[in-house]
């Protein structure tokens, strides 16, 4: 890719795809049917050391398992079969003290399983997505999160300083991350 000519072509387009997080949550709400659900529903984002669990804003969920299978690479549909096959071999049976561990637990193997997707979503500036996860992977989603979240990464200094500081990125690293966030431009037809 002529990654001189998308970039051009970014700088032109970068208000147009600098996009507030209440449009990429309509946005990917519309295209993938995601629900939100409470974060606390997530037990262990407490924990996560990607993002700044105070800093998460949103979270959603994608359990149409229709619309996931044709969401997944093969490789990722690989990955799923070969956990539910080892799942049922472990045949494994759990006590669970109360309903919201049974629940959690529940919403791990889904996504596993390759049953659900769960997006979290961050604004460390309350206007703008900073981060985000998607668990479990989907290279499609996080593609297609990316091309619209990164725009606020890249076009506005204030944004691009909070990201570089709270994931402590390298120079070199940002020159990554723009030439992936171009990459995703391109192939959503954004640009």
């Amino acid at each position: 890719m002529d990654y001189e000519k998308a970039s051009h072509k970014f700088q032109h387009r970068k208000q147009q795809l600098t996009l507030k997080k209440e449009t990429v949550i309509e946005r990917v709400s519309r295209r993938y049917n995601a629900i939100e659900i409470p974060k606390d529903d997530i037990s262990d984002l407490v924990n996560d050391d990607q993002l700044e669990y105070d800093a998460i804003f949103c979270c959603l969920k994608i359990d149409d398992v229709a619309l996931l299978n044709s969401l997944f690479t093969p490789s990722e549909l690989d990955d799923f079969e070969w956990e539910i096959q080892d799942n049922k071999r472990k045949n494994r049976r759990y006590r669970y003290a109360n309903q919201k561990e049974a629940d959690y637990n529940q919403l791990i193997l889904d996504e596993m399983e390759g049953r659900r997707i769960d997006i979290i979503l961050e604004s460390l500036d309350g206007t703008y997505i900073t981060g985000f996860l998607v668990r479990n992977q989907s290279e499609v989603i996080g593609s297609y999160l990316y091309a619209l979240v990164g725009g606020a990464h890249f076009a506005d200094p204030v944004v691009k300083n909070l990201v570089i500081r709270a994931r402590e990125l390298t120079e070199e690293e940002v020159e990554e991350s723009y030439r992936d966030y171009l990459d995703d431009l391109v192939r959503w037809g954004h640009i």
